[in-house]
Parts: structure tokens; C-alpha cells; sequence
């Protein structure tokens, strides 16, 4: 213990944690990020919580690459390798000293990290699943991966120009794998074998099995590699620290699918029903059940009003940023809490957003602009408007050029034509096909 509160304070461990925190938490608290995604945010649940600290290794894992780079180098560096090798204490025992310091130190920093996180979740009563539990286990498996891999390359190679090189390799690889490898510039096992978590597609995904496995063979060879190197005392013992590699990758890459759409599967738990009535949310979002529970009724009140009308309000579990293009169940209007249409609405705007192309969900990801767009847009209002019985103006001047003559067209036919263009443009909306705003105005040809 005498020996390990000296590596502790004439060591660089106290301050590897430091620097991870500040990195850390400086993005996550006054930057917007992946991570700042509605109910996917680092603060929400405790798979977030867990998630993101993961994500952000791919900036924390070079500090500690290159901090135990650093002291692993420290003997050469010293010229005191012949006399320590002429001590009775093992070198290896020395090593592990040093390696207990620097990891204790670097696995200390990141659960300050993950704690941050958890603790908020605990104190807006977020949702409390064990899906965190492999996470966690991997996260600090990565910190003690880097740890030996730094202090393994600095014994190994003990040149000043190391730990920078290492931190700088380490970073753009990271950087690549978890970028280029999800947009398909790389192979998918290429971005799994990153250090960062591969970004989820929303709240209510879950890595598969398979791919938490590999990565824990992964970072258990890389891990292993690294010891292997510290203690390694001949060339012929340092060739050994191939090995675990090689293992590491020949367990992993079976297990990885070919496709990054194939790296998560649906997070049943999360996205259990929760319902009042014919209005459900998920549970992830059972406490918003309150503030939909009226407007959803409400709602399809309204919607009577149409042959073949919607019988349900249910929260989608889709990513709004991947709206799938119809067809669409005509009997469920769709919710979305993270979707900017929905997005801290309440009462009458709910109602609105809700009713917006009839209770259907917009065909288009998000509103980028463009006539097509517009006039999607525009004929949403429309028909949100004709199913509360008057008209108000769109907030968007460019959308009340199209909204103005299209509820003029609409109002000046008989009811049943109105009724009948209603049900034409809604199921126009729920195929995501042909021009809505076309058929409220001249009638379905």
C-alpha cells in the first residue's frame, strides 16, 4: 500500500481523471451533441446515462492512451531499467503497481462520469432498466484497455515522440471508426471495434447480444495485448502480445453483423404501452400520458368525421429524423415526443399538431424547404383546420400563399365533397403518395 500511494502522488494517474472529466463534462453540459437528443440525452434514463460517457471515449480514450504511454516509458526514460532490474522485486510486481495506479485513477474518473449522469436520471425519476449493467462493463473495460495499451507501446517504444503519436493515432482512429464506419465508408465491424459506442438510432434501441460480446472479446484481447507488452521482457515474449489480439478479433468479427442497422434491436421495456383509454404512450414517457391523454381523445372525436377514421392514439417508437414513406395503419394517429411537431405542446396546440393531415404522420423527415414540402405542409394545416370547423393562418408566411385558396376551394363545395376530398387527401398523406393540397383544392380525379 506504501508503494501504491507513491505511484499515486509522483505519478500522472491523479491527473488522467481530471482531464477526461473536464473533456467530458464540458461537452456534455454547455455543448449540444448526439447526446442532447430529447429522451435519448445523457440525463434521461439509465442506459443514457451510461450510453453517452461511452460514446465519448472515442475523445477520452487518447488522454488516457497517452497519459499511460507516458508512464510507461518512465524507466527508460530515467536510466534506471539495470538498476531495478537489479532489485530483488520482481518487475512484473512493479509494473502492476504502476498499472493498479493509472487504471484505479482513469476507471475512477469515468464513474465520476456515469455518476453525474445516473444521478440526475434518479432525480427526474427516469426510467430504471438493466440494460446499463453491459455498458457500464464495457465503458470500464475500455478505460483499462487504454490503460495497458498505453503503458505497454511506452515501455515497448521509449521515445518522447510516443504518447503524443499514440494519442493522435488513437483519437483518428476512434474519430473514423465511429463516423465513417456508421455512414458506410467502413465496414460495420470496422466502427464496432471502435472504442465509442456507435451512436443509437433513438431512445428505444438496445445493442444486440452478439455485438456487446464481440466487443467484450475485443477489449479483452486488446487488454490482455497490453499486459503482455508491460511485462514482456525479451522480443520473443513481446511478439506474444499478438495473440490476444488475434483471439480478441477472431471471436469478435463472427459476431458483428454485416450491417449497422443490424447493430440494435428494440428495447421491449422502454417501449412498453402505457394507456388511458384509447390513448397510449410508451413507458419510457408514461408521465406525459397526462398531456396526451385529452388532446388524444379529443382528437379522434374529431376525426369521426371521416370514413375509416382512426380509432387509436399511440407513441411511435420510430426515429422521427426516418420517417418511413407509407403506407401508414389508418386506424392509430401517431405521437412523437422528440418530434419538433409535438415538441412541448400541450392542450389546444397538441390537439392541432395531432390533427395536423388528418391524425397522419408527415411524409417528410423533417421540413427542409422546397414547393413539395411546403405544400405537404400547407395541406396538413388544411385539413387540421377543417376538422376543428374555422381557419386560422399559418404562422409561415410562405405556407399561407397556399393555405389561403386551398381552404376557399375546400369551403366553397358541398359537405359531402369536403368530407370526400378530406378522405382523398388523408389517404394521400397515409401512402405518402400524390398531392394533397391538390385534392382539397380541385376534388380526387
Amino acid at each position: 500500500m506504501s508503494v501504491f500511494r507513491v505511484e499515486l502522488r509522483r505519478t500522472i494517474a491523479p491527473w488522467a481523471p481530471v482531464a477526461m472529466l473536464v473533456v467530458s463534462l464540458g461537452l456534455l453540459l454547455f455543448s449540444r451533441g448526439p447526446w442532447s437528443h430529447g429522451s435519448a440525452a445523457w440525463n434521461e434514463t439509465w442506459l443514457t446515462a451510461v450510453r453517452w460517457p461511452r460514446y465519448l471515449l472515442v475523445l477520452m480514450w487518447p488522454i488516457i492512451v497517452g497519459a499511460a504511454a507516458i508512464q510507461g516509458m518512465r524507466d527508460a526514460r530515467a536510466g534506471v531499467g539495470e538498476l531495478f532490474g537489479s532489485t530483488p522485486r520482481p518487475a512484473g510486481q512493479r509494473a502492476g503497481t504502476l498499472g493498479l495506479a493509472l487504471g484505479l485513477a482513469a476507471v475512477v474518473g469515468y464513474l465520476v462520469l456515469v455518476a453525474a449522469g445516473a444521478g440526475q436520471v434518479v432525480a427526474n425519476g427516469g426510467l430504471f432498466t438493466t440494460a446499463w449493467v453491459m455498458q457500464l462493463v464495457l465503458g470500464v473495460l475500455s478505460v483499462l484497455a487504454g490503460v495497458a495499451v498505453g503503458l505497454g507501446v511506452g515501455r515497448l517504444l521509449p521515445y518522447p515522440i510516443t504518447a503524443p503519436a499514440l494519442a493522435v493515432l488513437t483519437l483518428a482512429g476512434g474519430l473514423f471508426a465511429q463516423v465513417w464506419g456508421v455512414n458506410g465508408a467502413a465496414p460495420n465491424a470496422v466502427a464496432l471495434l471502435g472504442i465509442g459506442q456507435v451512436e443509437p438510432h433513438g431512445p428505444f434501441d438496445l445493442p444486440k447480444p452478439a455485438v456487446e460480446i464481440g466487443q467484450l472479446s475485443w477489449l479483452l484481447g486488446l487488454t490482455a495485448a497490453g499486459v503482455v507488452l508491460l511485462l514482456a521482457s525479451s522480443a520473443r515474449t513481446r511478439a506474444l502480445a499478438l495473440l490476444p489480439v488475434a483471439a480478441g478479433l477472431a471471436a469478435a468479427l463472427p459476431l458483428f453483423p454485416s450491417s449497422p442497422q443490424d447493430n440494435f434491436a428494440p428495447d421491449t421495456t422502454a417501449a412498453a404501452l402505457v394507456c388511458d383509454g384509447p390513448v397510449c404512450v410508451t413507458r419510457l414517457h408514461e408521465d406525459w400520458l397526462s398531456t396526451v391523454a385529452g388532446p388524444g381523445k379529443e382528437v379522434l372525436q374529431r376525426l369521426e368525421k371521416l370514413p375509416q377514421h382512426a380509432t387509436r392514439v399511440e407513441e411511435s417508437t420510430e426515429p422521427y429524423r426516418d420517417n418511413k414513406t407509407g403506407p401508414r395503419d389508418p386506424s392509430r394517429v401517431l405521437v412523437q415526443k422528440d418530434n419538433y411537431v409535438f415538441y412541448d405542446k400541450s392542450g389546444p396546440s397538441l390537439t392541432m399538431a395531432l390533427l395536423g393531415g388528418a391524425g397522419t404522420t408527415q411524409c417528410h423527415a423533417a421540413s427542409y424547404g422546397g414547393e413539395r414540402n411546403d405544400r405537404e405542409d400547407a395541406a396538413r394545416w388544411v385539413m387540421a383546420q377543417w376538422l376543428v370547423g374555422s381557419y386560422s393562418p399559418p404562422s409561415h408566411a410562405e405556407l399561407r400563399t397556399w393555405t389561403g385558396p386551398a381552404w376557399a376551394a375546400l369551403k366553397a363545395v358541398p359537405e359531402a365533397e369536403q368530407t370526400a376530398r378530406m378522405a382523398a387527401a388523408r389517404q394521400l398523406e397515409l401512402s405518402c403518395t400524390g398531392d394533397p393540397l391538390k385534392v382539397l383544392m380541385e376534388g380526387a380525379r
